[in-house]
């Protein structure tokens, strides 16, 4: 008979559609340790990859609760609680930052903006699902085509989402991951650099998203989260775009996760 886990710790997992997350925290909130599949996510193979990144409890399971949310909330059978993805970076992210009041969290097939009221309660929010141009499988569909990881495109552009000197801008005007990557091909062809073709991207991209902002009625602080908040340069282009200053959330892709955790009976803040 395995032993019981320790007393007071709960997991969250965000199962999302291009990676899974765990977030274990203990009897007062406190962030414990993450693991991350970002392999696409069959929920069940998912949750066992996350629990082995995950440090065990004598021996026994590393949790004596479990919520999840994402997109594959609802097939996680371990989970005794399921929860929406608004509600829980609304309370990851105010976990992490006690003054954020907006937050746009970019993920593989969504971007979502929220708005927070002083307490930390949603206001309002605006969400992207439909179109991926948005979207993190966008920039990880370009990132590729240039050999880069999302995480290496700022610093491979320069930490800048401006046209290099002396060029004007280019745009990518398609709001069609296919249409814009056929963009791709034709910049390509005509000898464009890289750089200057991802930073198209990233600001295709900012645009999309500050029209989400915008329609949340998003303020300072805003707090970036999210896969895609790996990418300095994105940060920047969305600042341009927006107005606002753009922070990016500390543990930035486990703030769902982390929300789910601590939204369990027995947290501090559930």
């Amino acid at each position: 008979m395995r032993p019981p886990p320790p007393a007071g710790r709960r997991l969250g997992l965000d199962l999302g559609a291009r990676a899974a997350k765990a977030a274990l925290i203990d009897a007062a909130g406190n962030l414990i340790a993450t693991a991350l599949d970002a392999s696409e996510p069959a929920p069940a193979r998912a949750i066992a990859n996350l629990l082995r990144g995950l440090p065990a409890g004598e021996g026994g399971p590393p949790a004596s609760a479990v919520a999840a949310t994402g997109y594959g909330r609802a097939l996680a059978e371990c989970a005794g609680k399921k929860i929406t993805e608004i509600t829980c970076h609304a309370r990851g992210v105010r976990r992490l930052h006690p003054d954020a009041l907006s937050i746009l969290d970019i993920g593989g097939q969504d971007a979502k903006a929220i708005r927070l009221a002083p307490n930390g309660r949603v206001e309002d929010f605006a969400m992207n699902d439909r179109c991926a141009a948005g979207t993190g499988r966008f920039l990880e569909m370009a990132a590729r085509r240039y050999g880069l990881e999302i995480g290496e495109v700022g610093e491979f552009c320069g930490l800048t989402s401006a046209p290099g000197p002396g060029r004007a801008p280019f745009e990518i005007s398609s709001t069609c991951v296919v249409f814009a990557e056929s963009e791709l091909i034709g910049l390509d062809a005509r000898g464009m650099p890289a750089a200057e073709s991802l930073r198209a991207v990233l600001r295709a991209v900012a645009r999309r998203v500050a029209l989400l902002l915008k329609r949340a009625g998003a303020v300072e602080p805003l707090y970036f989260t999210g896969g895609a908040a790996r990418n300095a340069a994105l940060a920047d282009a969305i600042a341009r775009e927006c107005g606002l200053r753009v922070r990016i959330s500390r543990h930035a892709q486990f703030t769902g996760a982390l929300g789910a955790a601590l939204s369990l009976p027995g947290s501090e803040t559930s």
